[in-house]
């Protein structure tokens, strides 16, 4: 089969074939349908991580997945063959498995079923991003009248961010370049937006909104950035970051909450996204799909800023 891996700690990756791994007791085999780029994706390919986590090469680069079943092990009950399932390769080391590939092989997928009806570059664009933009909206919790800030609103964490914070009643309040950003995230709900390109970003913030935010989920600023963004939420409110910028000790002195967000994907989560994509009531941007054989290119698209997810269909 055809994989993007690394083979070497100091080496980036790169597309090589592999013989499709033997299902033992308690694996599943998925033939790979689509897979998604995140940030994480991108690094890892570098080689970055080689030396900060356990890895066992070769090791396939890619977290999202979504795809068929094709082999289950005789120990697992809750997939069968012909299954269509979507999900996430967790992190956890040492690194080995990944989703840019024809198939993976594993045990220890955090999966759910994909509706008939949705896509399987949609499904496997929920998995991390969503799961994300989840877990941010969940650590804040806004709701009707809230006025909520999506910094990076653009983006596959972002997109979706702004349509779980809409549904809940906030004001939505998107960074985003005027023109074709503009109107992307206003359709998604965002009522208001501040360009980025315009001069600095909480400068123009606190002009708008003089007595402070209510609500911050920051999915792009570090270090004096995060530090001036996390100064417009009021005293009382919330922020959640996905940077792990949030000083939560220093905030909770003036009664902020604030989070640093971890994405934790479980079945449960990944349901509870696929059921509005389904029906519509969840858009999830798709901007470029690329064939594994142009992963470089998928990768560069990424890197270049993205409306939406990038897709790398196998």
């Amino acid at each position: 089969m055809k994989a993007f891996a690394l083979t070497t700690t100091d080496q980036p990756a790169s597309l090589i074939d592999l013989p499709v791994p033997e299902t033992a007791a308690g694996d599943v085999r998925i033939r790979i349908r689509a897979a998604t780029v995140n940030g994480f994706d991108v690094h890892h390919a570098t080689g970055m991580f080689t030396t900060m986590m356990p890895h066992i090469l070769p090791t396939v680069i890619g977290r999202d997945f979504a795809g068929v079943v094709e082999a289950v092990g005789g120990r697992r009950t809750d997939v069968a063959v012909g299954d269509e399932i979507f999900g996430f390769v967790p992190f956890t080391p040492p690194l080995h498995d990944g989703s840019f590939a024809d198939a993976i092989v594993s045990a220890d997928l955090i999966f759910a079923r994909k509706p008939a009806a949705l896509s399987f570059e949609t499904a496997a664009s929920l998995g991390l991003a969503g799961i994300a933009a989840l877990d941010a909206v969940d650590a804040v919790d806004p709701k009707s009248g809230d006025v909520v800030v999506v910094a990076g609103a653009t983006g596959g964490v972002g997109s979706i961010a702004v349509q779980l914070a809409t549904q809940r009643g906030a004001t939505v309040v998107a960074t985003a370049k005027a023109g074709a950003e503009e109107a992307f995230v206003r359709s998604l709900g965002a009522s208001e937006t501040v360009d980025y390109f315009a001069g600095d970003v909480a400068d123009q913030f606190r002009t708008r909104y003089p007595a402070g935010i209510d609500v911050l989920i920051d999915l792009v600023n570090r270090d004096e950035a995060a530090s001036a963004m996390a100064a417009l939420v009021r005293d009382g409110g919330r922020l959640a970051t996905t940077q792990g910028t949030a000083d939560a000790e220093g905030l909770a002195a003036r009664t902020v909450h604030a989070t640093n967000v971890v994405a934790s994907p479980t079945p449960g989560k990944l349901a509870s996204l696929a059921a509005p994509a389904d029906s519509g009531d969840l858009l999830v941007h798709i901007q470029q799909s690329f064939a594994l054989a142009d992963i470089h290119a998928a990768l560069a698209a990424f890197s270049a800023g993205t409306t939406g997810k990038i897709v790398v269909v196998a």
